[in-house]
């Protein structure tokens, strides 16, 4: 379960994050390649496929958005030792660069909770969010733990995107 939303004051934000009891577990550069697929549009089916090139490289298959309150998804992530030729491969096959995005990730664990605050040339600064779903546990218990986190930063559901840095770039 992931939510993600804009933040206006970005130190503050750091602060209550530290206040929880939350520990900075690292901070990076990462770059981002999109691709779409050959025999489909991914942004038609709300899909996302993705190289990050970073501390550790990875491929990430995004499914479908699963509600119209988070950005909860399947996800699904291999950690990869060359993103470069990964992408090459990608390329051989047909697959498309849509976009290549890059932000500085300082990432915080709380408990059970990933919590990440992101800054993007372009976007601005922004808070994501996201906890596990144990199996066989229903995602929306899940996700009002997420948001029951958002509520203790002081900040607000109604400030939640939906949009992933991908689509906010793309429809800017």
């Amino acid at each position: 379960v992931e939510i993600k939303l804009p933040l206006k004051d970005p130190e503050e934000a750091r602060k209550k994050i530290k206040k929880l009891g939350a520990n900075l577990i690292g901070a990076e550069k990462q770059i981002d390649i999109y691709y779409n697929a050959p025999h489909r549009n991914l942004a038609d089916t709300d899909e996302a496929l993705r190289i990050r090139f970073g501390k550790d490289a990875s491929l990430t298959y995004k499914g479908p958005k699963l509600d119209k309150t988070s950005k909860t998804r399947e996800e699904i992530v291999v950690s990869i030792a060359d993103a470069d030729q990964t992408g090459a491969i990608l390329k051989l096959l047909g697959f498309d660069e849509v976009a290549k995005i890059t932000k500085h990730r300082e990432t915080y664990q709380l408990d059970n909770f990933t919590l990440t605050i992101d800054y993007l040339i372009d976007l601005g600064t922004f808070m994501e969010i996201e906890t596990a779903v144990p199996d066989g546990e229903d995602y929306r218990s899940a996700q009002d733990r997420v948001f029951d986190l958002l509520y203790l930063l002081g900040l607000r559901k109604e400030d939640t995107l939906r949009e992933s840095y991908l689509e906010l770039i793309l429809n800017r």
